[in-house]
């Protein structure tokens, strides 16, 4: 008998009711995965206690389609392989050998600084890819060894300020329970919080509110540096940004 996969019992048993019930009522569904993403959860091999939304619905339809198969996790076929470019992956190699208590972000930050790769053209993901393949994945080094407490791109305060979005909890709103987005400006040499603020979304507003509650605290930042999302690439906000740097 063939086994079945742990990950698929674990989605399995996330799903619960909502693969019980041949037919759930209109709104029922999104209602039900709701409260599920809210619950806390054992993940196996991973340290997060929580689920999406997003997540718990995708493996719903995937059982519904292909069954307990659909709940087991695809192996990559480009596992083994990295895409990024060899001389980069020496790059990548050396600072963390060089150094085995650099995290993932120092290193992608120090390779910014040095030119040798554009500003958030290198992912995370693809990082600690290439150093699991080479068994440095992990913080190592004894305790004597010099830890790298700030590894960033900017000599000064004000030089550089970072966006970013993170989820927040579930709130009432109305009557309703609203999810939050975390709009967090932090600037990049001291590492400072130039201003941060809970939403009840990640729109081009909400990211413009908290930046101009950020600018009038701290100033006007020499660069802005944000990932590539919709809110962030919207023509407001862009022309904020050519705004403060124009002559």
């Amino acid at each position: 008998m063939k086994s079945v996969n742990p990950m698929a019992l674990f989605r399995l048993s996330v799903l619960g009711r909502l693969i019980s019930c041949e037919q759930l009522a209109r709104g029922e569904l999104q209602s039900e995965i709701r409260a599920l993403a809210q619950r806390q959860y054992t993940i196996p091999d991973s340290d997060r206690h929580h689920l999406s939304e997003k997540t718990i619905q995708a493996w719903y339809y995937r059982w519904r389609k292909q069954g307990i198969e659909g709940l087991t996790p695809k192996t990559r076929l480009d596992r083994g392989i990295s895409k990024i470019p060899p001389a980069l992956q020496e790059a990548v190699l050396a600072a963390k050998r060089d150094n085995p208590r650099r995290s993932i972000r120092q290193i992608k930050l120090l390779l910014e600084k040095s030119g040798q790769v554009g500003i958030q053209s290198l992912s995370r993901s693809a990082i600690h890819r290439l150093l699991q393949l080479h068994g440095l994945s992990q913080l190592t080094g004894s305790a004597s060894l010099p830890e790298e407490k700030r590894s960033f791109g900017a000599e000064f305060a004000g030089s550089i300020w970072y966006g970013d979005v993170m989820h927040g909890p579930h709130v009432p709103v109305k009557g309703q329970l609203r999810k939050t987005y975390l709009v967090s400006l932090f600037d990049d040499a001291s590492r400072l919080v130039a201003h941060s603020s809970f939403r009840l979304g990640e729109t081009a507003l909400d990211i413009e509110a908290v930046l101009k509650q950020a600018l009038l605290r701290r100033g006007i930042p020499g660069k802005l540096v944000v990932d590539n999302g919709a809110a962030y690439r919207s023509a407001s906000l862009q022309g904020i940004s050519r705004a403060w740097v124009s002559p």
